[in-house]
């Protein structure tokens, strides 16, 4: 994978050359990418560039490495004294902004960046993610370098960074399908948190936020105004995450659902020519919304694309899309995310918007709505519920049917936040001495799942609580993992992936619609619906959610191949020896899951599969990477 990394060898500075080029080399996954660095006495950035994005810039006074695409060119030209007209490169627009801003420049941007700046005269290093951390940087320190770069890899490559794991990170990933940020799966590695920069001397290192979601609920504006303002601001988004690129290389995933489908409605208004659209399917037809995206192709009259993807696919792609995470991550939807940008590609297309964040800033998850179902009962009053309705419950021997159900809904609804929201996830729904070794649990040190996201929904800027649940989703399915998932297995592709619904006026816009209209009564993303009901296919208003879901579940049970990998990695001695799960619990998974019609056990099994086919490549063949 392509990115950028920065070196700041404080002691030992004739090694600054060599520790440089060993990060720099340390990105390349893909023989396209090209490696260009820039370096001083005891510090020096590196790119390995895959797309024009990727780029470094060098004056008497700065270094800078960035990967960006920036959307108010015509902005910030004047701030750096330049036309409105001139087209500038990103990074030169760093050190411009930089020289006349200083630290502050980020918040100046409108765009998806990671920038490493080194001030020369000041003997600073400066780095920054943009606000949701579509392009992320890690880093890691000690009294002899610094070390930033936009993968983990780099930074082993040096040699400078044990691969020491994380316990934490293990029982993250186990809960939530990846780690959390700022944590990462190796000890002594630190991810920069969205929306943050780094701030690096001689003396010390710290870290800031410059911007955050924020939750003002406009209190004066009415439904209409609100539906005008949002509709106005994604068609704006959407019209600068085009920029100038002809739209025969220009694509939208195309899912199906509310917000890839507003993506393609708004591109089509541009009248640049048919919208390309890039949909996947499944041979197993429960897994598939191919009919909705056809829906919305008709729609808006687009060049539109299908694959259907495979056992075979999965199968065969499974080594290179773990490698192409520095982190283990276990959400299965990055299969069919890779198969539809590489269509795209193999297509023509260099980039795809994508609809990613709509769930998370207007309230289209599922999880929202059955959260507020539990806080309907917790409003009952209390006499009725502890007094007839769970002593009632609590007496019927019943064990399966209605009434069982019933009594589980009631436990979790009476569980505190946000505890209850996570109530389903493994470590939460499991107890830990039946799923890992005592000697892990004592690794734990008392440490809960629960530490980073409660962190959010208690601290975030948000009063109404179904805000917090949102900046919580933000945080964590957002950044952690979504787009994540989008832009590497895009780049894995060999296309680039742009996001108009994170565009920072339409996530403030989101910020100020009340959580009242965001789920009102029983539906889900009211006010965002409303905004766009005479844009999308009526089919596409009513339909319920879904997602780009994969049937990997069903391939590890039905399909030779991906049954083999399963069943030889997850019983294989080396898998247990590495101490954290108990191989009494992963046999009997496997046992559920082959007597199951469901996906549920198949699902948590995927999650420790590609836990472990990431230990072997991470861990048992560290990486280094020569000068």
């Amino acid at each position: 994978m392509s990115g950028i990394c920065a070196v700041w060898r404080k002691r030992d500075p004739r090694k600054t050359a060599e520790t440089l080029a060993s990060a720099s080399a340390g990105l390349l996954l893909h023989p396209s990418e090209r490696v260009k660095t820039a370096a001083g006495d005891s510090v020096g950035v590196g790119v390995s560039a895959r797309f024009p994005t990727q780029q470094i810039y060098e004056t008497p006074e700065l270094l800078v490495a960035c990967e960006a695409e920036l959307y108010n060119n015509a902005e910030l030209c004047p701030l750096i004294g330049a036309s409105p007209e001139t087209e500038i490169e990103a990074a030169a627009m760093f050190a411009g902004l930089y020289a006349r801003f200083g630290t502050a420049f980020p918040e100046k941007v409108r765009g998806e960046f990671s920038v490493i700046l080194w001030d020369k005269k000041n003997q600073l290093l400066f780095a920054a993610t943009d606000g949701f951390g579509i392009h992320p940087l890690v880093y890691y320190e000690d009294g002899n370098v610094l070390l930033v770069a936009s993968r983990i890899d780099a930074l082993l490559a040096t040699g400078e960074v044990s691969n020491d794991v994380n316990p934490r990170a293990i029982a993250n990933y186990l809960n939530y399908t990846v780690n959390l940020a700022p944590g990462t799966i190796f000890s002594k590695v630190t991810r920069l948190l969205a929306g943050t920069f780094l701030l690096a001397s001689a003396s010390q290192t710290r870290v800031e936020r410059y911007w955050d979601m924020q939750y003002r609920e406009d209190g004066r504006a009415n439904e209409e105004d609100l539906s005008r303002h949002l509709e106005r601001s994604v068609q704006d988004s959407v019209t600068v995450h085009c920029k100038s690129d002809p739209f025969a290389s220009l694509g939208a995933f195309l899912s199906g659902g509310t917000d890839s489908s507003t993506v393609v409605g708004m591109m089509s208004r541009l009248d640049r020519g048919p919208v390309r659209t890039f949909s996947i399917g499944f041979e197993e037809q429960r897994f598939n919304e191919l009919e909705y995206a056809r829906i919305t192709s008709r729609a808006f009259h687009t060049d539109h694309n299908e694959y259907l993807v495979n056992a075979r696919d999965c199968a065969d792609s499974v080594p290179d899309i773990i490698r192409y995470f520095d982190e283990p991550f276990g959400n299965s939807s990055a299969i069919p995310t890779y198969f539809c940008a590489k269509l795209a590609a193999q297509q023509g297309v260099n980039v795809l918007l994508a609809g990613d964040g709509g769930d998370e800033l207007f309230a289209g998850n599922e999880r929202y709505l059955t959260d507020k179902i539990f806080g309907l009962y917790q409003g009952a009053p209390r006499i009725l519920r502890n007094g007839l309705i769970e002593p009632v419950l609590a007496r019927v021997p019943i064990r399966s049917g209605v009434l069982a159900m019933a009594r589980k809904y009631i436990r979790r609804s009476n569980l505190p936040q946000p505890h209850r929201f996570f109530s389903y996830n493994l470590l939460l729904d499991n107890p830990l001495q039946e799923l890992f070794e005592a000697e892990f649990i004592q690794a734990l040190a008392g440490y809960s799942v629960l530490e980073r996201p409660a962190a959010y929904y208690w601290e975030g800027p948000a009063r109404a609580h179904l805000d917090r649940l949102l900046y919580l989703d933000v945080k964590v399915t957002l950044a952690d993992n979504d787009l994540l998932k989008v832009t590497r297995m895009s780049e894995m592709a060999g296309i680039r992936a742009r996001f108009p619904f994170l565009d920072r006026s339409v996530a403030e816009i989101s910020g100020m619609i009340p959580a009242s209209l965001k789920l009102k009564g029983f539906q889900k993303r009211y006010l965002f619906k409303r905004a766009f009901r005479n844009l999308l296919p009526a089919e596409v208003i009513k339909k319920k959610k879904q997602g780009f879901g994969i049937p990997v579940a069903v391939w590890m049970k039905s399909d030779p191949r991906m049954r083999e990998l399963t069943r030889d990695t997850l019983l294989s001695p080396r898998t247990y020896q590495r101490g954290y799960l108990r191989r009494s619990f992963v046999e009997d998974l496997i046992q559920k899951h082959e007597a199951d019609r469901t996906v549920f056990y198949g699902d948590t099994l995927w999650t420790i599969l590609a836990l472990e086919l990431w230990f072997r490549q991470f861990v048992d063949r560290p990486r280094k990477v020569a000068a």
